[in-house]
């Protein structure tokens, strides 16, 4: 394929992730894409790269026999089983969802431009099947140009880069292979400036620019009863003192506790949604809403609901940087700090203002892709 066929790209991120935050952040970057210049995209994979020391993947079969029993131990191995069980449901649901992304269709063998990002795809200091691959850093030989596009190196450190013994290779990378970068978090900006010299822009994850207004608008669910939604990773919210004032905070509103995307015994019901768009429908109907991810965030600021975000080691770097862009950091949550959740549920936000932050957000992203593709013309 070439020009004259039109402007064939690509994308590299992690659309085979089994979460619907990946999902959805990779079909909003094809459709952002598709709107504004492209005629054709493609979903390409990560190749394999090599496990870093310290970040291998995997437990042994001793490690894990000693995490069964002790779950055993402590009378949770049946919980456990059926977190799997609802997991694996929840995994087999997105994969079925793949033809809608268009993925494991023929790929063109050469590509005019390829966007690298979003979500964490320079976060090499983390145990991934992939394990560190140059080519999510800008190594893309099929591809006539190259540039990220809202990347971030998520809990990855500079510090962590330089004992690995990557940080050269990858700033060389960056620097002679990405015609544009662009992150999402300031952690994500200080590394690249400091791995390349170059002081990279700085955008929104697709799922805020895309929006998915027209989706959100034709979404509903149909119980009858009020609910407050909880979106987490599995078993991730584990702090008692977390549980208990959730829960109070629950029986006092008369609300149903409902998990979407885990499974707790402390919760009414888990819910596994049809399709990843079925996800939003939730979040909208939600009386309120908790959450300890990134991407749970982002649903309940596009769907408007009252939330607070539960801190984490992995995630504080990018979610408060999130939410200090969008004026809304008083929603983060720090564990110690839990007996706050009833006060910053209660809390109205001013959606107006974070919609006007929002409007000058998608504006600059706009700018960025149009300007990025059309340069593809400049090839010729």
């Amino acid at each position: 394929q070439n020009i004259e066929m039109g402007k064939v790209v690509g994308i590299l991120s992690m659309q085979r992730v089994l979460n619907y935050g990946s999902f959805l952040q990779a079909y909003a970057l094809k459709q952002l894409l598709l709107q504004n210049g492209a005629d054709e995209v493609y979903f390409i994979d990560i190749e394999k790269g090599r496990s870093l020391p310290g970040y291998e993947p995997g437990r042994s079969i001793w490690s894990k026999a000693c995490t069964a029993f002790s779950f055993l131990l402590k009378g949770r191995l049946v919980s456990q089983l059926k977190d799997r069980q609802f997991m694996k449901r929840v995994r087999d649901c997105i994969v079925a969802q793949f033809p809608i992304l268009g993925l494991d269709i023929s790929l063109p063998s050469r590509f005019d431009m390829v966007f690298i990002g979003s979500d964490e795809v320079f976060n090499c200091c983390q145990k991934s099947s992939w394990g560190y691959t140059p080519q999510l850093y800008g190594r893309v030989p099929q591809a006539g140009r190259v540039v990220s596009y809202a990347g971030s190196f998520g809990s990855t450190t500079y510090q962590q880069l330089i004992d690995t013994e990557v940080a050269d290779e990858i700033g060389y990378i960056m620097k002679t292979k990405l015609s544009a970068i662009s992150v999402r978090d300031q952690n994500s900006y200080e590394i690249v400036s400091l791995l390349t010299g170059i002081k990279p822009e700085i955008h929104l994850d697709p799922v805020l620019i895309y929006g998915y207004k027209n989706e959100i608008e034709k979404s509903s669910v149909n119980v009858d009863y009020s609910y407050m939604l909880i979106y987490s990773y599995q078993g991730r919210i584990s702090n008692k003192d977390e549980i208990k004032k959730i829960v109070e905070f629950a029986k006092l509103k008369g609300l149903r506790l409902i998990s979407v995307f885990c499974r707790y015994n402390w919760c009414d019901k888990a819910i596994i949604p049809d399709t990843p768009f079925d996800v939003l429908a939730w979040f909208k109907g939600a009386s309120f809403v908790v959450t300890d991810t990134f991407h749970g965030t982002i649903f309940s600021v596009i769907t408007h609901r009252s939330f607070c975000s539960l801190i984490r080691n992995d995630n504080e770097q990018k979610m408060k940087s999130l939410l200090i862009c969008l004026s809304l950091e008083r929603r983060l949550i720090l564990s110690k700090d839990s007996e706050k959740i009833a006060t910053i549920l209660l809390e109205k936000i001013n959606y107006d203002e974070v919609d006007d932050i929002l409007q000058i957000e998608r504006s600059k992203t706009v700018d960025y892709i149009c300007c990025q593709l059309n340069n593809i013309c400049s090839l010729l």
